[in-house]
């Protein structure tokens, strides 16, 4: 099944609305390669997010762009 085209705003929109919640953050890195981590929405900037992460001692950071959500190489969930 074909996914539905959205627009950069409607991924802003949604992003906004979880952030301050606890998230899942899947992470497709390639080749089978998905790392999955627990964290929230720090900040958002007009052109990417970022992602503060609880679950690695090693990680303190991410950030990603809106056109990631879209490709589907970020999934967000909420835990």
């Amino acid at each position: 099944m074909r996914k539905r085209a959205v627009s950069i705003e409607e991924v802003k929109q949604s992003i906004e609305g979880l952030k301050g919640s606890n998230l899942r953050i899947s992470v497709n890195r390639g080749r089978k390669r998905i790392q999955r981590y627990d964290g929230e929405i720090a900040a958002m900037y007009p052109a990417v997010f970022t992602l503060k992460i609880t679950s690695d001692k090693h990680i303190d950071l991410l950030s990603f762009s809106y056109s990631d959500v879209i490709c589907g190489d970020i999934t967000l969930a909420k835990r």
